[in-house]
């Protein structure tokens, strides 16, 4: 047996229309293309599909029989080319991106259930670990791209930014009342909670701190992220955080202001050189920036 998707439709748009004609202007066939293609369907199931009057063709005992299974091949077929498509037009069927943990709570659940709207056959797999653990995952090609803040550039690593961003203050309401700008001078009267030395956001305070001949009194060091917001919270102190962190302190009810002057920065996404991005990565790297970049903030 040799059944083909020509076949089947041309049974179908007979057994609908009960007419030669009106089913061969529809398929775009002549009625004696139309005829043989139904012969040879016959042929290949060893049943006569129709009864064939002068004034109508209705179906036989085994043409209604055979219909349902004819409509459920076609319409599988079609939904089957329909997804494989969407795949050829994203580019990709599975997507697996890293975060940081902080970025990966806080933002990209409500991304990821854009994305799906807009990519449904796309399975995204979310990877969340440290700036520099992502960066290898990215060079060794176990995931596909990832985003950070990423200060120092990698051979062989492209780097795309995705939107501005600064360094702005976290605090409690109990240590400090709300304020719209925060020198750094003026950190000096505040205990401050800290990230340790590896982190490059860190480095980068330090530095500033420095520059601006700024003596803090340190609290705490601590290793992530959102725990130096939570810390913040309590009212520890002062924590010192990417804007881009703005949406756990909301979890945290803390207060946040620019440090004047501004240090700002890019936040990226890296992806390793020679490798595809897709279309469907630009889609979700679209919808992060909406969720995550200033305007969100």
């Amino acid at each position: 047996m040799n059944l083909n998707l020509r076949q089947l439709k041309a049974f179908i748009g007979v057994a609908e229309t009960g007419n030669f004609t009106k089913t061969a202007q529809k398929v775009h066939l002549t009625q004696a293309a139309l005829s043989a293609t139904i012969r040879e369907l016959e042929g290949q199931l060893r049943s006569r599909l129709f009864e064939r009057t002068t004034r109508n063709v209705v179906l036989t005992d085994a043409g209604r029989d055979f219909l349902p299974t004819a409509m459920a091949v076609v319409r599988d077929l079609e939904a089957a080319s329909a997804r494989l498509g969407a795949l050829e037009r994203t580019g990709v069927a599975q997507l697996r991106l890293g975060f940081t943990p902080m970025v990966a709570a806080h933002v990209v659940p409500g991304v990821l259930q854009k994305f799906q709207q807009a990519c449904p056959e796309v399975q995204l797999d979310v990877i969340d670990d440290s700036p520099q653990a992502l960066l290898g995952m990215v060079d060794s090609g176990e995931i596909d791209a990832a985003f950070g803040a990423f200060f120092q550039r990698a051979s062989g690593i492209r780097q795309t930014p995705m939107f501005p961003s600064k360094l702005i203050a976290a605090w409690s309401p109990r240590l400090m009342k709300s304020r719209t700008t925060l020198g750094w001078s003026d950190l000096s009267a505040y205990p401050v909670v800290a990230l340790t030395e590896a982190s490059p956001v860190q480095q980068l305070v330090n530095a500033t701190l420095k520059k601006q001949g700024v003596e803090v009194s340190l609290r705490m060091a601590v290793n992530n992220l959102e725990t130096a917001i939570a810390m913040a919270g309590k009212g520890f102190g002062v924590a010192l955080i990417p804007s881009f962190a703005a949406a756990a302190c909301k979890r945290y009810a803390t207060l946040t202001a620019d440090i004047t002057p501004l240090v700002q920065f890019d936040f990226y996404r890296i992806s390793k050189i020679g490798r595809e991005t897709g279309e469907a990565l630009e889609v979700f790297s679209k919808e992060f920036t909406q969720a995550a970049g200033p305007d969100a903030v």
